[in-house]
Formats: structure tokens, sequence, C-alpha cells
């Protein structure tokens, strides 16, 4: 095991955090989940397989909140029975167990993509291997991590932190987004080789349409696009429920000019699925209750400004056939690329592993699939699948509080964010794990009804972003 600099950084940050106030914990680890080329620990006796700053700094904040007895009991709260965090715990205790089991079972019974990054083009008979281990560890983490955030949110207090680091993980996405830009047309790339470490492979001075393709703290532009997508939902729906409407107005429309130029097919084919959604969701409200003054004007600006865009386009030639090309390259040919190939033979064969096992899953880290819901049946089977859309639907669809307030729309906001990255996972994603992000985000978007009691040690530290 080697321990890189950004690492040492982290162990600091983590152990710093044990001492003072809970959020300084909590921004820190909201932040770090934004490195996503960064790698703190190598584990060289794991085939390079790396631990990311998140991940080590997700320990600290555990030990950090947990030793705070309401926040144990938020946590317990947070997996009682029919509870969102119940379905995700019964989802891991299965995967976990279908990991050692699955690969075993039906050993060499079916040919599997593999999930090392390495050998991911070549077809190989099932059989365990270090994936099984650290997707499962993946797994748990993220099943640690909503646990840990929902219970630091039961109180006002710790649901008021939450929103604020929510909020500063979408200005510091931005920020990085600058950063690799001017790093890039100023050929100082080397700058930010400090926290693009990872032993994946980084894409970060690629072109493509004539844009470079921006990837911000990210390992390539999908990653960058998949996870700025969950953020530009956050603050929309943070302008759209009137919070802060100066900032949040101008960090969506940053935001949505990051994914425009990210050239990824993974934050446009989730950007136009999120903003049908959300259209057909304020359309519905203004039909039967009344909305917000932001709602009104995005519905009747959004399809104006669409049209505008169109005629504009279409009533310049070299313009129309300069957007032609860009949309075939990454929407509609993008299946007849080489890369659509590849993938599509992902998503064939994880059916093919599905149906080999016979609904029991492969395991998860045997499969590799190019679609999130694909991944879970092929990885999971029937069982496992199951509770996973238990939890997931239990984000949206269990009974609430409606409060009109600042908290209420910071979690409505919350699981539009988790509503973007689950239609961009479902085009896009080759494993189970949607990433930290989307749990801490879940965690806040399923919190209860507040308890009236602040948390003590975090009282000083915490004030409304409003």
């Amino acid at each position: 095991m080697t321990i890189e600099f950004v690492g040492a950084i982290t162990l600091v940050v983590g152990i710093i955090g044990l001492f003072v106030q809970p959020s300084f914990i909590v921004y820190a680890f909201f932040a770090s989940t934004l490195l996503g080329a960064a790698a703190a620990f190598i584990l060289t006796s794991l085939g390079g397989a790396t631990v990311q700053p998140a991940h080590l700094l997700l320990g600290f904040l555990a030990a950090k909140l947990l030793a705070d007895r309401e926040v144990r009991e938020g946590a317990l709260r947070a997996v009682t029975v029919g509870s969102p965090g119940f379905w995700l715990l019964v989802t891991v205790v299965y995967s976990t167990i279908a990991a050692y089991a699955m690969p075993r079972l039906f050993q060499g019974q079916t040919l599997t993509f593999s999930v090392r990054a390495q050998a991911q083009n070549y077809l190989s008979p099932l059989a365990p291997t270090t994936s099984n281990l650290t997707q499962s560890l993946y797994l748990i983490g993220d099943c640690v991590c909503f646990v840990v955030v929902a219970g630091f949110g039961s109180t006002e207090a710790g649901r008021r932190c939450l929103g604020r680091a929510a909020l500063m993980c979408v200005i510091l996405s931005l920020l990085f987004a600058g950063l690799d830009l001017v790093t890039y047309a100023t050929g100082t790339t080397e700058l930010l080789s400090f926290i693009r470490n990872s032993t994946y492979s980084i894409l970060s001075d690629t072109e493509s349409a004539g844009f470079k393709r921006i990837v911000g703290s990210f390992v390539e532009a999908s990653s960058f696009g998949y996870w700025t997508l969950g953020y530009f939902a956050f603050v929309t729906s943070l302008w759209l429920n009137g919070v802060a409407v100066r900032l949040t107005f101008s960090l969506s429309v940053l935001s949505f000019f990051a994914l425009l130029f990210s050239t990824s097919t993974t934050a446009y084919v989730g950007l136009l699925g999120y903003l049908l959604v959300e259209f057909a969701i304020i359309v519905f409200s203004f039909l039967f209750w009344r909305v917000r003054r932001e709602m009104f004007l995005f519905m009747i600006a959004a399809p104006f400004v669409l049209a505008v865009v169109i005629i504009a386009i279409c009533l310049n030639d070299a313009t129309y056939a300069y957007f032609s090309n860009l949309m075939d390259t990454f929407v509609f040919k993008k299946l007849s690329t080489d890369s659509g190939v590849e993938r599509s033979s992902w998503n064939s064969q994880a059916i093919r592993n599905f149906l080999d096992t016979y609904g029991f899953g492969a395991g998860n880290g045997s499969v590799r699939a190019s679609s999130f819901p694909i991944a879970a049946i092929a990885s999971l089977g029937f069982v496992g699948a199951a509770s996973y859309a238990m939890f997931l639907l239990s984000i949206w669809f269990r009974g609430r509080q409606i409060e009109p307030s600042v908290a209420s729309a910071t979690q409505v906001a919350a699981r539009s964010a988790c509503l973007a990255w689950l239609i961009a996972a479902t085009a896009s994603a080759g494993f189970i794990d949607l990433g930290l992000p989307f749990f801490a985000f879940a965690a806040l978007g399923c919190l209860g009804p507040p308890r009236k009691q602040p948390l003590l040690s975090s009282t000083r530290a915490v004030v409304s972003y409003q």
C-alpha cells in the first residue's frame, strides 16, 4: 500500500475533524466526494485498487458523528422496518452474501465482462475476483454514509448543515470545472496532477466537436457530466422553490452550461430526462394547486426559449450543420460508434448472466453493464434488485409532513438530484454503486420531521443559508 500526497492531507483533515465542531468534518466529507480522480491510498496487494479521499473521510465522519447520542438515535431510526434505510440495509446484506456465494456457486457457468478497467473488453468465465470484495466495500460504505448522514440530519441544526454542505458541492464543482479549463488553456494541467493520481485512465486533455471536454476533478467528461447533472438538479429545484433565488439561479445557469460544454452523452440524456420530468411535475402542480412565481416562469419560459434556440439554429446553415453533427456524434449515432457497440455488448452479456444464473445474479462485482437497472438484476438477481428498487422508490414515495420552509425545499432539491443521477445511471452506469454523493443526498431527501432539540456540539457552527 502506498500513501499519496492527497491521502496524507485527507488524514490530517480527518484527524482535525475529530476534535472540532461536527460541521467541519461534514463539509470536508462533502467536498471530498468531488475528488473522483484522486487516490488517497493505492492498494498494490489488490491489483492497484484505490481508496478515494471520500471513503477515507467517511470513517472519520462516522466516528465523529456517531459519538453523539442524538446522532446514534437518529441513525437507528433511519433503519427502522419499512424505511428507506431498512431497504438499503437489506440490499447491502444480501449483496455482500451474494458477492461471495454466487461467483462460487455458478463458477464457470457463464461468461462475464471483467469489472477491472484493464480487461473490461474481454469475456472470461465467472469466478471470484477482487472486484467482488471492492464493489461490496463500496456498497457497504454507501450504506454507512446514508445512515450516518440521516442520523446527523435528524435535528434542525444538522439538517441546515447538510443543506449548506450540499450547496457547497455545487460551487466547488463549478470551480474545479473552471480550473480544468484554465489550466488546459494555459498548458499548466500538471498543477492538478496531485488530485488526478488515481490508477484509472484519466482523460483530462481531450477535445471533441471543437470543445475541450470538461472533466473538472473527475477522471473523464462522462463522470463530470454525471455528477454535475445532479448538482444542477439540486440548485434548480432550490430556485424553483424560492430559496436564495439569485444565488441558486446563477448556479443553475452555470451548471447548465457546464453540462452542455462537457460534451457528455450521459449528461445530455440525463439533462433531457430530468427537465422533462421537472416540467411535467410543474405543469401538473399548476393544474391542481398554486405554484411559485419561479415555477410559473420556468413553465412558460422553457418551451419559448427552446423554440427560439431551435429556430435560430435552423436559420443559419453553418450553425445548423455544426449542431446537427454535434447531436449525431453524442446522441443519435452514439450506439453505432465503437463505444456504443461495446456498451451494448456489455448490456447483452449482463442479461445473459442473469439468465445463466437462473435469476439469482452473478454477484456484486462480477458483472459490467452500461445501464444501472441491467447491472442490478445481473449482479443481484431478483431478490437483491427488488430490495434495491424498494429503497429507491421509498426515497420519493414515502409519507412526509409538508412544511413550507427552507428545510423542506432542501429535501425536495436533494430528491431531485437523486432523480437526475438515477436517470443518468439508467443510461450509462456500469455497476450498482451509485456513489457516495447519491446516498448522502438521498439521506438528506429522506429525513423525517426534525427533532426540536439542536445538536449541542454544532449549534454555534450551523446557520441557515436563507
